[in-house]
């Protein structure tokens, strides 16, 4: 977009204005990672690229009597100060003359719509590699990029005997939420041979909840844990043989729901995403044969912090644009380009590494 004039190029603010409200009004329904952050600190204008989250201490119970009727024991609230750089992710989709001027739909908004899609992934995807699990070919951590995995078109490999599991992130060893599988803690740089194929069941998720709940670890604002989780994965809670009995055999509503439609089961609310994490396995790498394996995340009060795409006093983490090229565009002469595109300021950060576990089943 560096050929464009601005006297010619920009749509009418108000314009440009309507378009980044209404993507803005649909982030939050669409996007999930982002969405269920229990924290989200704000972008300051002008201050860097490093947000910063606080993160408050538990207050311990009092152990002691008062040492009289008048005199109350002081508690202290502490709390840590944790930083984060922040990302740019900018994306653009091209548009000619010919296309504008002969769509029999309105172009503009279809192009916002398509843009506001990708913008969603984009920050879902940000955020859940910030805080994320990799399944990769590496000896050590030191060799893990979270933003590089093949699921999401890069190069890690996660096929072959090698294959190993790790959680976030390379560069703090305490950074990181624990993993699970089969209701036993895995170390990092687990083999993926030593798994047995599992799938998602009410025992897996209840045997979850009873690990926050040993940690003292608070819901979520809504009273309930969460999960975060590959469509695939709710599918295997509701055919599993427990899920029966946390639903009424006489209520037509989960008829109307989709097939893979949880909702709120053993004190969890459970959330699909289609960026839930799925690595595709094939060679020895389950105990019985190739698969899938998913990696859930569960997670209370605190777990994980993002920055706010928008916000009060002017911060902005995200921005969208629909412009024309101008006519004294020395790269398009004949004024036949035309783009829509979104920019990005995001991050996700681990807060509380006992408030969140990664769940790993898998699919054979």
């Amino acid at each position: 977009m560096a050929d464009q004039k601005a006297t010619d190029a920009s749509l009418s603010a108000a314009v440009n204005t309507y378009y980044e409200k209404k993507i803005l009004e649909d982030f939050d329904s669409k996007a999930v990672w982002y969405t269920n952050s229990p924290e989200k600190t704000p972008i300051p204008q002008g201050s860097g690229n490093v947000v910063q989250f606080t993160r408050y201490n538990k207050i311990d119970a009092l152990f002691a009597d008062d040492s009289d009727e008048f005199t109350a024991q002081q508690m202290y609230l502490s709390a840590q100060t944790l930083s984060a750089t922040l990302h740019e992710r900018d994306g653009y989709v091209q548009l000619s003359r010919t296309v504008t001027l002969t769509a029999i739909s309105n172009i503009l908004d279809k192009a916002s719509k398509k843009v506001q899609d990708a913008a969603v992934k984009t920050l879902d995807k940000l955020v859940r590699n910030d805080i994320g699990m990799a399944v990769a070919d590496v000896a050590n951590a030191s060799s893990v990029n979270m933003n590089n995995l093949k699921i999401d078109g890069g190069t890690l490999d996660s096929s072959g005997i090698t294959a190993r599991v790790w959680s976030h992130d390379k560069s703090a060893a305490g950074d990181r939420f624990p993993m699970y599988h089969n209701k036993t803690r895995l170390a990092q740089s687990a083999l993926v041979t030593s798994f047995a194929a599992s799938a998602m069941t009410i025992k897996t998720l209840q045997d979850g909840v009873a690990v926050l709940e040993s940690k003292d670890i608070p819901t979520c604002d809504n009273g309930y844990y969460k999960l975060i989780c590959h469509p695939n994965v709710s599918y295997q809670i509701t055919t599993s043989p427990g899920f029966k009995g946390w639903i009424s055999p006489t209520s037509s509503e989960p008829a109307k729901q989709s097939p893979s439609s949880v909702g709120i089961v053993a004190g969890v609310e459970v959330i699909q995403s289609t960026l839930g994490y799925k690595f595709p396995l094939s060679g020895d790498t389950l105990s019985t044969s190739s698969g899938s394996l998913y990696c859930s995340l569960l997670f209370g009060d605190e777990a994980f912090g993002t920055a706010m795409i928008s916000g009060e006093q002017g911060e902005s983490g995200f921005n969208f644009y629909l412009k024309q090229s101008g006519r004294e565009s020395t790269n398009d002469p004949t004024n036949k380009k035309k783009q829509a595109a979104f920019s990005i300021y995001g991050v996700g950060k681990v807060l509380n590494k006992s408030a969140g576990l990664w769940l790993l089943t898998t699919k054979v």
